[in-house]
């Protein structure tokens, strides 16, 4: 690799904040926040974004990946809070990690991580 992104998730709070920007980064004009015992049994965070296309489902939670960037010139034109996905990486070495994503005429799919 000639690039690599990467995330460490320190507290509830970064998690959160890293799901929100992925978010945004879809272009969700609304977003949800839902905590289970105040973060520690789950965290929800659920949008009205573009949702991931299925050519991205196999490396959305892979180490130092992002969907994003495809050549290095790529970094120049990246205009987003994150790379989508390289937080996700690091939530799934935390627990288990659930993506609930719908692209607009599509069937919704649920991936599962342990």
């Amino acid at each position: 690799h000639n690039i690599c992104s990467g995330q460490v998730i320190v507290s509830l709070s970064t998690a959160v904040k890293e799901l929100v920007e992925n978010a945004i980064d879809a272009g969700s004009k609304a977003i949800h926040i839902t905590f289970r015992e105040y973060g520690s049994k789950s965290i929800e965070v659920a949008d009205n974004g573009c949702g991931i296309g299925e050519e991205n489902f196999e490396g959305l939670v892979l180490k130092h990946h992002t969907s994003k960037i495809q050549q290095f010139e790529d970094i120049i034109d990246a205009s987003t809070f994150g790379f989508r996905g390289e937080a996700l990486s690091s939530l799934c070495a935390l627990g288990n990690l659930s993506v609930h994503t719908s692209v607009t005429g599509e069937k919704g799919t649920l991936l599962s991580y342990e």
